[in-house]
């Protein structure tokens, strides 16, 4: 196929993997399974523009969340036609997120929340970004109306999913499975820090570093469920805040049920914000008069959101008896809560060789951080209607 392309490509041996795959008639499901930075996203697009060059094709793109796809896939998608002098704003449909070649072949992007695109039309070829995220019944309605192949790519960060068995069951299945190795245009500053992981923990190391699933016993959090509408009997609404620079600053939102369900989503989740900024964020998702509970540790801040009409108040840090509550409530998160879901899927104990310690990896909690703020303080005594001049919560 390579051959009757003018267009050079530079590209990884991920690239050519993948082009073998798709030319053997015996394979439907390409599942690449990667670390950090492998290129195997990237691999699989360039692949797509080059199938869509050399016949007419319809492909659908998908990932879960539309924010999600738009900053990251789709957004190299165009980048790619753009360094290959192919792009032309005239074919790019940007309110139906669809680009047209030369040709008829179209590219169409669309998040699996979206429940019309998900039981549309057919294509020939599907592309499913982070799959990981996708439910297994979204992934069966967008198989069906599929025709020709269909290319998978994750990182394992799950040690059970519906991946592992179209890979293990599925004879028309093929795993690519790729590092930051098979990358050769990395530069060094990224290459140490994948390889460094190994300094930082064990898990983050096998799955970013390795491309390997995770110890299955050390995830901290299992229980989430998804919401996407919230439920209307809601007795109160509290918010969690850990603080960031380089590392996000996160705001996190949590409506309590009548039923004790906690339904939680994310309001802030940006780095380099300077206080000012930060008051100006809360100000405008935060209703007046609502808790605010904070790191403790940064109480000069805490101080500031006071002194600007914000009900700031301390959290209760205590690591270990804050999971604990967390685990012991029936979670749900809003589907677009998308950084804290990356969160919770590696939110980990640290391991020391085979022995798990009961203590958080300080790596990509941020979120979950903010989250544990909110739920465990709602048990300190202040708690209440004389403290804080608010509805007293019967949390059990």
């Amino acid at each position: 196929m390579m051959n009757k392309m003018e267009l050079q490509i530079e590209h990884t041996p991920v690239f050519e993997k993948n082009l073998q795959a798709y030319e053997d008639p015996a394979i439907r499901f390409i599942i690449n399974q990667g670390g950090s930075r492998s290129s195997k996203s990237y691999s699989i697009l360039q692949l797509i523009i080059v199938l869509c060059l050399t016949k007419k094709q319809s492909v659908s793109v998908v990932r879960k969340t539309f924010p999600t796809l738009r900053t990251s896939i789709m957004r190299d998608f165009f980048e790619i036609l753009k360094e290959l002098n192919l792009y032309n704003e005239n074919n790019h449909n940007m309110t139906e997120h669809l680009y047209t070649f030369k040709n008829g072949s179209t590219v169409e992007f669309f998040a699996t929340v979206e429940d019309q695109k998900l039981r549309g039309k057919k294509r020939n070829i599907l592309f499913c970004n982070e799959a990981n995220e996708i439910e297994h019944g979204e992934f069966i309605q967008l198989a069906m109306r599929t025709t020709g192949k269909i290319f998978i790519d994750f990182n394992p960060s799950d040690t059970e999913h519906w991946i592992y068995d179209l890979i293990n069951k599925d004879p028309k299945s093929i795993l690519i499975k790729s590092t930051y190795k098979d990358n050769t245009f990395l530069p060094k500053e990224q290459v140490d820090y994948i390889e460094n992981l190994i300094n930082v923990d064990e898990n983050y190391y096998k799955i970013y570093t390795l491309g390997e699933p995770p110890t299955a016993t050390s995830r901290i959090y299992s229980h989430f469920k998804m919401y996407s509408e919230l439920p209307e009997k809601i007795v109160d609404v509290v918010y969690g805040l850990d603080f960031g620079y380089n590392h996000p600053t996160v705001l996190v939102k949590t409506s309590l049920c009548e039923d004790g369900r906690v339904f939680v989503d994310e309001m802030i989740y940006e780095s380099k914000l300077i206080i000012s900024e930060v008051i100006s964020k809360i100000k405008s998702v935060v209703e007046p008069n609502r808790i605010v509970f904070c790191d403790s540790a940064r109480p000069e801040i805490i101080d500031e959101l006071r002194r600007n009409h914000i009900q700031a108040r301390s959290s209760d840090k205590n690591v270990k008896a804050g999971i604990d509550t967390v685990k012991s409530k029936q979670i749900f998160m809003n589907v677009n809560a998308t950084n804290l879901w990356r969160e919770y899927k590696l939110y980990s104990w640290k391991t020391d060789k085979d022995r798990i310690l009961e203590e958080p990896v300080k790596l990509n909690d941020d979120g979950m951080d903010a989250l544990r703020y909110s739920i465990h303080s709602l048990k300190k005594p202040a708690y209440n209607k004389t403290a804080v001049g608010v509805y007293k919560l019967k949390f059990r």
